[in-house]
């Protein structure tokens, strides 16, 4: 078996002509952000699998279909491979098998010709227009690169030089710029950057952030502390720590923190919030002692939803695949992120690997929040009371603990924990029903309450209380 690490065109062409030479086996790659799998025999390719879905279409070019993987390869030719000397595999056949070295030699001539008409098609996944009815024009009508590439029945080359020649004859023209999941481009964005809190009005940013559906991270930092608030949409749906007092501090804030607001794509906030509030299922395992290319060849190749995390000497690097593509990869040094396009990894690293799973934490947060508040009542009322109660009620609940008057989560609690909270809120509701009434019962934490009011309405308390009604 070979592996490892592809930085360049060179690097590529070594892997693919040099090492399938005389060969047979099954070579996967993973290069600008494309999964390939090749099966090979005595050195010629005889079947192939791609990421690029063409479901549904019929009379397929399967040789051009290649060459267009392999050249969107070169275009940015940087990744992984893995070479197995099994032959175990089921992919799409080639009517006329190709050696390592036509597959290159073809790839290279298609890359050139694709750089000389991006400009013109903007992406592959632009849709054509023709403007001609005869009919090697209106054959391009309503495809875009890619599936003209694949459809036609004359050599690649030949396809591509075909739509450059009718685009400039003005014979040819792009109606739809319609972007593929494999070319998205995602940003990062600081909106807010280290604005002390004692210059701003910290809720009215947030009740802002609710209004323009603000997606990203809300962080707020200080010497001794950082606390992130996750935002999808305009919703906060998470908060780290997870036993950090959200509403105590919101009503009291420090003025001598500082916030700044990190807009990510809604597509991928969720994945970064693995990172703070998700069980890794691997955990910072050294690099002497994992293959990083088998890492990303296998989430590539089983399409998985997850969150690699690389962390270096320099920072941490978040490399996130949605259903296997690689979508984006961000540093964060020192508390501060930033696009990383590199899979250059410095030595020696180590490895978290975070399944994509749920991370939302702020109802639980609510529902802490109100049992803590009718703690309070029954500790200005019948404090002896409370205890036996709360006591008994918390040692059901392991991942929970009762300090200083309070009950405080010692860990993220997962879907089923939440339900425990908002049955342990039922529970503490009816209590202080039986101890003082409804009528007072209301009248005490509304007189309890008020003070949140607006934390209330930017958090958006009610939703998550409306269970309980």
């Amino acid at each position: 078996m070979f592996y490892g690490y592809i930085g360049d065109s060179r690097g590529l062409s070594d892997v693919i002509p040099g090492l399938l030479q005389g060969r047979s086996g099954i070579l996967e790659l993973f290069v600008n952000r494309y999964f390939l799998s090749l099966k090979v025999q005595e050195g010629q390719v005889v079947e192939f699998k791609c990421d690029l879905n063409l479901a549904g279409k019929r009379s397929v070019n399967h040789y051009n279909l290649l060459v267009y993987c392999v050249a969107e390869m070169l275009a940015n030719p940087e990744g992984f491979f893995a070479f197995y000397e099994d032959t175990r595999m089921k992919g799409i056949p080639l009517s006329n098998p190709v050696s390592g070295d036509e597959l290159m030699i073809q790839a290279t001539i298609v890359r050139k010709e694709l750089d000389s008409i991006i400009e013109k098609v903007i992406s592959p996944y632009a849709i054509f227009k023709a403007l001609d009815k005869r009919a090697e024009v209106s054959f391009f009508e309503g495809k875009n690169v890619v599936e003209a590439i694949s459809l036609a029945k004359a050599p690649i080359v030949s396809v591509v030089r075909r739509i450059k020649d009718l685009l400039s004859e003005g014979k040819l023209d792009i109606y739809e710029f319609r972007e593929g999941e494999m070319t998205e481009e995602l940003e990062i964005d600081y909106v807010m950057e280290k604005v002390p809190l004692k210059r701003v009005n910290i809720l009215a940013i947030l009740e802002s952030l609710k209004t323009s559906s603000f997606s990203g991270i809300a962080k707020i930092s200080s010497p001794t502390y950082t606390i992130n608030l996750f935002y999808e949409n305009g919703d906060i749906f998470a908060v780290y720590p997870p036993d950090f007092d959200l509403f105590e501090f919101l009503l009291s804030p420090d003025k001598n923190a500082e916030l700044s607001l990190v807009s990510l794509d809604r597509s991928i906030v969720r994945f970064v919030a693995l990172r703070y509030l998700g069980k890794p299922d691997i955990d910072t395992v050294s690099s002497n002692f994992m293959e990083i290319s088998k890492l990303f060849l296998g989430l590539s190749k089983y399409k998985k939803n997850a969150l690699l995390l690389i962390s270096e000497r320099k920072g941490d690097r978040f490399v996130i695949f949605r259903e296997g593509r690689l979508v984006i990869t961000l540093m964060e040094v020192d508390g501060t992120f930033k696009l990383s396009p590199s899979l250059l990894f410095e030595e020696p690293f180590f490895v978290s690997l975070y399944f994509f799973s749920k991370v939302d934490n702020i109802a639980s947060k609510v529902y802490l929040f109100m049992i803590n508040e009718i703690i309070s009542i029954f500790m200005k009322h019948s404090p002896s009371k409370i205890n036996s109660i709360v006591l008994r009620e918390v040692a059901k609940y392991p991942f929970l603990v009762f300090s200083e008057g309070k009950i405080h989560l010692v860990k993220n609690p997962n879907e089923e924990e939440e339900r425990q909270l908002l049955n342990l809120l039922s529970f503490m509701l009816d209590v202080s029903n039986q101890e003082f009434g409804e009528e007072r019962q209301e009248e005490e934490l509304e007189l309890q309450l008020r003070p949140f009011k607006d934390i209330f309405k930017v958090l958006d308390v009610e939703r998550y209380l409306k269970v309980r009604q």
